[in-house]
């Protein structure tokens, strides 16, 4: 069975739908990553608030232990500022921990265990605040001198366990960003020499409080902050000079040492030389006076940790920017290509296929129905409008062609029933002056007479042909179809033809095999077959029928063993009246093959001859295969219609 072939329309909606596709997973992968990236910069702002927010709470932290420190042991009627200090940076750290753990809560971060020890700490951190405003309730010799001891070193764990976590809760971060990770490491650097200067001024701000030298264990402590401090500043140099905020640092980070040095070099006689000092001697600055000055250099390392953070979250914003600029450009792209889509879609189905498919089923009906509609088309000044018209030209001809032929058959028919009636008058005429002059007639004049009325018998039989060949389209669409198998179709040809004895008719096995439409098929093969035995120039004769199959149909082949035909009248066999020998010796009228020749062209067939003088002749003619209607294919259905 033949294998169906798509449509044009189908492949072209194929090959648009494959583009759309091709598009939308394209533009569509774009959204996607720019949708991701936004994510992803929304988890970085998310992530940056609250590291930023911790950072503010150990801050604060680091603060209230130095005031809380000093103010333990400072005479109370030089505390009032330095309490006023304390309550405002104890309210801070605790709005600032809320925030943190607030937008923690919402980053859905599974390192639940580190949250849990920095709530533990500052639980224990609230506690101890109580004790110590009971404590300064009392007076300073009924305090418990080691209530200092136990906040800083509270304090001092709380600010750790929160600087390890927020270790552990940026790396996730610093993967997203390599130049957040930068700046997240510095950050890491700059709070870390804070701290150690935070854990230095507190402890001697206490001394001073309690205006006493410094222990040995004390002062070693010192030695040890003011060694990791002068060595963490050589790291956050070099470190400086690898990172792209080092032109925008550089100027804080020199403050902040020159700062920081300046105001711990005051004193560095008192607290680092380790020379004994008698336990009269007094401080040359209160503690009033001493954290003021060193929260100002503490400060200046702060100011950096805080620009740090402000240039971190302007890279977050400018992620977030950028990744909404990708998703509006993406989904812009997205919607235009799929509004191109839509309307390329719209462009082939209503512009291009329909009025194809409905100007193809026009041209089906018209060769079904010999008539012709145009279909109603929007004309358009495209290719698809300028064939509408043309179809509209088509309509208008076809019209006049078959008024033309409705006309031209009229005529012929009336011409030749109108001839028909004179020439039988001629016929009966001769037949009655045969009659009256029988005895008078020399028989010269009796043979004339025969030969007139052989001659208008002739003449009779021409014009029935002549109605034949002009009425042969509408015989074939008026006759009933009948199918019969092709040895039923022969053998009645035989039987019409009653050949001599002579003769043998022959067909091929296949031919046999197979079912074919009676008509018009039946007057094609009786003709040449007629024509094979009636030319021959021997008594006996073969007349041999074979078909071949193709994929548009079948090869019929008569082949005839007579005088043959000489090539040089090949073209002229079939045309009307045409014979290759005199009319009065000629054994037909030449209009047999001109009646084959226009059935098998009104097929869409053709017929050939192959012969030569003394060799015999072979027509050939193509025939459509007899199939099932299907109303889907039009020009298939066209080429099928006579099968």
């Amino acid at each position: 069975m033949k294998k169906p072939t798509p449509s044009i329309r189908t492949i072209l909606l194929l090959i648009v739908g494959a583009l759309n596709i091709l598009i939308a997973v394209l533009v569509g992968n774009g959204v996607y990553e720019s949708w991701e990236n936004y994510k992803q910069a929304q988890r970085l702002k998310l992530g940056a608030s609250v590291i930023d927010a911790l950072y503010g709470a150990t801050k604060s932290w680091s603060l209230e232990r130095a005031s809380s420190l000093s103010i333990l042991h400072a005479p109370p009627e030089s505390t009032e500022s330095m309490h006023q200090d304390l309550l405002k940076n104890r309210l801070e750290a605790d709005k600032a921990l809320e925030l943190a753990l607030t937008n923690l809560a919402t980053s859905n971060f599974s390192a639940a265990i580190n949250t849990e020890t920095i709530n533990e700490h500052y639980q224990q951190l609230l506690q101890q605040r109580t004790a110590i405003d009971q404590a300064l309730t009392l007076p300073i010799a009924q305090r418990d001198p080691l209530i200092a001891k136990q906040y800083f070193d509270l304090s001092t764990a709380l600010i750790t366990a929160t600087q390890n976590f927020i270790l552990v809760y940026s790396r996730t971060y610093q993967r997203i960003d390599a130049t957040i990770g930068q700046q997240m490491t510095f950050k890491y650097f700059v709070w870390e020499l804070a701290e150690h200067s935070g854990e230095e001024y507190a402890i001697i701000g206490q001394m001073i409080a309690e205006n006493k030298k410094p222990t040995p264990e004390q002062q070693k402590k010192l030695v040890s902050l003011r060694g990791n401090i002068e060595y963490g500043w050589e790291i956050l140099r070099k470190f400086a000079k690898n990172n792209e905020l080092a032109e925008q640092l550089l100027p804080l980070m020199e403050e902040a040492y020159t700062h920081y040095f300046f105001t711990f070099d005051q004193i560095n006689d008192l607290f680092y030389s380790g020379s004994s000092l008698s336990a009269d001697t007094a401080y040359p600055i209160s503690a009033e006076m001493w954290l003021g000055m060193s929260a100002q250099a503490v400060e200046s390392l702060l100011l950096l940790q805080d620009k740090i953070l402000t240039e971190t979250q302007l890279r977050v914003d400018r992620i977030e920017d950028k990744a909404k600029q990708e998703i509006m450009l993406s989904t812009i792209i997205f919607l235009f290509a799929l509004i191109l889509s839509l309307y390329c879609w719209s462009i082939i189905v209503f512009r291009i296929a329909r009025p194809v498919n409905a100007m193809v089923n026009a041209l089906y009906t018209a060769t079904k129905d010999n008539t012709f509609e145009a279909p109603k088309i929007r004309h358009h000044n495209d290719e698809i409008g300028k064939l509408a018209k043309v179809l509209e030209v088509f309509q208008s001809n076809a019209h006049k062609i078959q008024q033309s032929n409705e006309a031209l058959e009229r005529f012929a028919y009336i011409a030749a029933h109108d001839l028909k009636t004179p020439l039988r008058a001629v016929d009966t005429i001769s037949q009655w002056l045969e009659e009256d002059l029988e005895d008078l007639l020399p028989e010269k004049s009796k043979q004339h007479l025969d030969e007139l009325r052989r001659r208008v018998k002739f003449m009779d039989k021409l014009l029935d042909d002549t109605l034949e060949y002009a009425r042969i389209d509408a015989t074939m669409e008026s006759k009933p179809t009948e199918i019969i198998s092709g040895q039923q179709l022969i053998d009645e040809i035989t039987t019409l033809l009653n050949p001599p004895a002579g003769f043998n008719i022959n067909i091929a096995e296949q031919l046999a095999q197979i079912n074919l439409k009676k008509f018009p098929l039946q007057q094609i093969l009786y003709n040449l077959i007629n024509n094979a035995i009636k030319h021959h120039d021997k008594e006996c004769g073969t007349v041999d029928i074979h078909i071949e199959e193709n994929a548009s149909g079948y090869i019929f082949s008569v082949r005839d063993d007579g005088p043959g035909i000489d090539p040089r009248y090949h073209h002229k066999i079939f045309e009307m009246f045409q014979t290759l020998q005199p009319r009065d010796k000629s054994k037909g009228r030449g209009m047999g093959l001109a009646i084959v020749r226009k059935i098998i062209a009104t097929t869409g067939g053709a017929i050939t001859i192959e012969s030569d003088i003394g060799k015999g002749a072979i027509f050939r003619f193509t025939w459509p295969k007899l199939e099932p209607e299907n109303t889907g294919d039009a020009c298939a259905n066209a080429r099928r219609r006579y099968a």
